[in-house]
């Protein structure tokens, strides 16, 4: 990635140079704001206010031509067949030709303010790495999925323009694709489809699928940092214009912060390349379902020799309760657990509510299983003795998934506190370390709550009606879907 000046926060002949190409490509920015250097708070470039900013202003604006995205690109003229890939696939492909092109690309001076440096999962070594071991965000960086994706797909087209790979390595096309992926996952937006191009499906309804809208990097708009309790604006999207409104007073010297929703750390760090306090609430622990089975399995549910007893199963009767939790929508991959578990006021938060519910009917006594099978809706979710001894030995298992304790991390991240800061690997031992510690810290306050409210004192616990539930009886998973790193970008939420 050559012919770039090198990237610093603190250039302020880039900051310079990219707002006059900005005001050049038609934006409107209101002068009650600026683009300002915050690395000494750890966090690049962002936008300040400059006097006191009310509610509903607008702060700026950036006309749909100046969004670097396959629509105003004119590589989608010299390979058509762009129109038909995956639209994260298709602006990776975009970003690469247009990047390539230097000064003499209509984005150079955009993408001489987009970082070069990257500390999101995928650029992580293997030993790195290895300090999130039980985390279940391992199984989210899709690394060896994007690699496919770029040698299968993209670069078999890439080398159908001279202009992408003359001179050029397919080593080094990788290495391009890695970089703009990475950069659509911490800076892209989700940009509203052309209703007149949307797809129309069998039964005349437009498609929705988040997964192909189109995708772009909104220039100023993605230097606003984020933070899930300061939120003070939105994108909007207009038939010409996105632009940035305030949702709150803002007062002169405050940062303007944009919002990546609820996401736990270990996520935050996955597609943004850091972590912070103010997500620490969001944390979760995520408990896969298989490890549901095999406490079933451990716990001398299952008998492989089909004795004659009212607790133990055969491995067909365990698969026909989990087909039983699946038919009712209950079965996950994954059940997340958050820092709300703990709670002992609410007996219930914290808890994915299809965990508990499976876990009832995996547990349930053949009798009253047999009763679950005709019930015509499912159990409510609830604690009781065996569903959560079932739950204390699956966050047990869970816990030694990772190989250290909590002490241990207390003591780790009070030295790492003294090294040196600037060291790229201590930097993502200290976001491992955070990361891991907080989701052990959700299990062992789980389990507290389990063994001084459910399990110590049985004659407290909850029971489970059959054929009664909450609601319409019917699970609605609030869950994070599992997804490949480099698909995902910021959300476009508001429309004017």
């Amino acid at each position: 990635m050559d012919g770039y000046p090198k990237w610093s926060a603190g250039d302020e002949g880039q900051t310079n140079d990219f707002l006059k190409w900005l005001h050049s490509q038609g934006a409107s920015i209101s002068q009650k704001i600026a683009l300002t250097d915050l690395t000494a708070l750890g966090r690049g470039r962002g936008v300040v206010a400059r006097v006191d900013i009310e509610e509903n202003e607008e702060l700026f604006s950036v006309p749909q031509s100046a969004v670097l995205s396959i629509a105003n690109s004119e590589l989608r003229s010299r390979i058509p067949e762009i129109d038909q890939l995956d639209p994260w696939l298709s602006l990776v492909l975009v970003m690469i030709y247009e990047y390539n092109l230097g000064q003499l690309g209509r984005w150079f001076s955009y993408f001489c303010v987009l970082p070069r440096h990257f500390d999101t999962l995928i650029h992580w070594s293997a030993d790195e790495l290895k300090e999130l071991q039980g985390s279940a965000v391992l199984s989210k960086i899709g690394k060896a999925d994007a690699d496919k994706a770029f040698a299968e797909v993209l670069l078999p087209l890439a080398k159908k323009c001279e202009d992408l790979t003359t001179g050029r390595s397919d080593e080094w096309f990788m290495s391009s694709a890695h970089h703009m992926a990475t950069l659509i996952m911490a800076y892209g937006f989700d940009l509203e489809r052309d209703r007149n191009a949307q797809d129309i499906d069998e039964e005349g309804f437009i498609s929705d699928d988040e997964d192909e809208q189109p995708k772009g990097m909104v220039p100023l708009a993605d230097m606003l940092n984020a933070d899930g309790d300061k939120n003070n604006a939105r994108l909007y999207h207009g038939a010409t214009l996105l632009t940035m409104i305030a949702t709150k007073q803002i007062k002169r010297g405050e940062e303007i912060f944009n919002d990546y929703g609820p996401l736990p750390r270990s996520d935050l760090v996955r597609r943004y390349g850091y972590v912070s306090e103010e997500y620490k609430q969001w944390d979760v622990v995520e408990i896969d379902s298989q490890k549901l089975q095999e406490a079933t399995i451990k716990g001398k549910r299952v008998d492989k020799n089909r004795k004659n007893s009212d607790i133990l199963l055969t491995e067909k009767e365990l698969d026909e309760r989990v087909k039983l939790a699946e038919y009712w929508g209950l079965w996950e991959e994954s059940f997340d657990i958050s820092r709300e578990a703990g709670d002992a006021s609410r007996p219930y938060a914290g808890f994915d509510p299809a965990l508990l519910q499976s876990l009832y009917i995996l547990a349930a006594p053949k009798r009253e299983f047999e009763q679950l099978k005709h019930a015509r809706k499912p159990p409510k979710p609830a604690f009781n003795l065996a569903s959560t001894q079932m739950l204390i030995e699956v966050l047990t298992a869970r816990r030694d998934d990772y190989h250290t304790t909590c002490s241990q991390d207390e003591a780790l991240q009070q030295r790492l506190r003294t090294d040196d800061q600037s060291n790229v690997t201590e930097g993502r031992n200290r976001m491992a370390i955070t990361i891991r510690f907080g989701e052990k810290q959700i299990i062992e306050a789980a389990l507290r709550y389990l063994y001084e409210n459910h399990f110590a004192a049985p004659s407290t616990l909850g029971s489970a009606s059959n054929g009664e539930t909450s609601g319409n009886g019917t699970h609605h998973s609030k869950k994070r879907r599992r997804s490949d790193s480099i698909s995902e970008s910021r959300k476009l939420v508001g429309r004017r």
